[in-house]
């Protein structure tokens, strides 16, 4: 059992890594610090992210874990 949510931290913690770098590439693209506008399209973008980052993360843990 101690395996299984040490694999699912791990799989969390290495599925950081490119939402962290599609963040940093949409600061660049957007620039949301120049205007208000471009900061709500920012924020905007970082709610889908984080809304598609989520439900593909559930997915891939109830495909790798059938059944727990």
């Amino acid at each position: 059992m101690k395996l299984k949510a040490l694999l699912i931290v791990l799989l969390i913690l290495l599925s950081l890594i490119p939402v962290y770098m599609l963040n940093q590439y949409l600061q660049r693209k957007i620039r949301p610090r120049e205007s208000l506008l471009k900061l709500f399209f920012y924020l905007l973008a970082g709610f889908v992210v984080v809304f598609v980052y989520t439900f593909l993360l559930v997915f891939l843990i109830r495909l790798i874990f059938p059944g727990a």
